[in-house]
């Protein structure tokens, strides 16, 4: 990889950056642009040309499953991807395919020609968020394990580690980019997907001809899925150590005087935790300290201690107060922006 500082490797005699750097910059403006136009020139030719195959197939699925007005626009917005990518027609074709051919000759690069054929494999899928690098996502798919790279043009909010995308992926440059729009849902809900779908394809085997098959089944549960109290409420802690955490935490939290309500969305917050990360716990108290500094920062800020009077009361280091801190906040930030609305109800509720 070329560093910004090191010389050109045009041979200007200029530092990278300040040489094709820019051009570069621009190259992959030009490259976004024409990337996103491809997939609207999909979607016209689709929706233009087989519009009542595309409400037939809408017509088919989406009255199985109990949708809001959001959640409807989603599903059927899927359910057109998967038609459109992998059902032949009596032509033998799909519409993408037969996009691909009707469009031989007439795109306006190789590279865009070379899109539009790679493309034609794709399939949509539901997918894990993994390695978060940047704007570079590794997404692992639900299903069948396999990893992709994959990167957002555009997208201003990011994705947080373990929340799930039901969507498309189609090749781009050294990564993969979604086509259109992808449906998502947050890191509660996919531990409750994932314990749900588990049990109930356990006996199946889910390969990516199955997934092709029977994608509208598939996405339906995962759009249709609502939150119960009783899946907010229910998340047992692993072990004892993990349960000596929850006892210190309370002890702590009971002296600051938090509602009781509040100690039920701790308890929720560090099960998420313990569930998706199966932490190695050696010192109880450095995660009672976090935990305890995690919801001050979020929620407590007229009371909130500092990392060294927390360190002083559990008996530990500022330090390690602090490095845990780190590992509950990148795993719960999108947790509680989920629930901040019941958490500060419920704060609001006692005061």
């Amino acid at each position: 990889m070329i560093g910004r500082n090191d010389s050109c490797p045009c041979g200007s005699g200029k530092k990278y950056k300040k040489c094709c750097e820019k051009k570069q910059d621009n190259l992959d403006k030009v490259l976004e642009s024409e990337v996103m136009g491809l997939q609207v020139e999909m979607m016209r030719f689709a929706y233009e040309k087989f519009a009542s195959e595309l409400e037939t197939v809408s017509s088919k699925y989406l009255h199985k499953f109990s949708l809001d007005e959001m959640k409807e626009e989603a599903f059927n917005e899927l359910l057109h991807l998967w038609y459109m990518f992998t059902v032949k027609r009596d032509n033998g074709l799909t519409i993408v395919e037969e996009f691909a051919a009707v469009q031989e000759g007439k795109f306006s690069r190789p590279q865009v020609k070379e899109w539009a054929e790679s493309w034609q494999k794709a399939y949509p899928s539901v997918y894990k968020v993994g390695n978060v690098r940047g704007e570079t996502y590794t997404m692992e798919d639900f299903f069948t394990k396999e990893k992709e790279k994959v990167t957002y043009i555009g997208r201003e909010d990011s994705l947080s580690k373990n929340e799930l995308v039901i969507g498309m992926f189609v090749p781009f440059k050294q990564a993969k980019v979604v086509f259109m729009s992808t449906f998502e849902r947050g890191v509660l809900e996919a531990i409750r997907l994932e314990e749900k779908l588990a049990e109930e394809f356990a006996k199946v085997e889910i390969d990516s001809a199955y997934i092709r098959a029977e994608f509208p089944e598939l996405a339906g549960k995962m759009v249709e899925f609502e939150l119960s109290e009783e899946d907010v409420q229910q998340l047992p802690v692993q072990d004892e150590a993990q349960e000596r955490v929850l006892d210190l935490f309370t002890e702590g939290a009971k002296k600051r005087g938090y509602p009781k309500r509040f100690f039920e969305f701790a308890s929720m917050l560090w099960s998420i935790y313990c569930m998706k990360e199966s932490p190695m716990i050696r010192n109880e108290q450095n995660y009672a300290a976090a935990l305890i500094y995690f919801l001050d920062t979020h929620f407590m800020k007229e009371q909130q201690e500092t990392q060294k009077a927390l360190a002083e009361e559990f008996g530990i280091s500022a330090g390690s107060v602090s490095s845990t801190f780190r590992k509950l906040d990148e795993v719960l930030q999108p947790v509680i922006q989920t629930f901040e609305e019941d958490i500060e109800a419920a704060l609001e509720g006692a005061s």
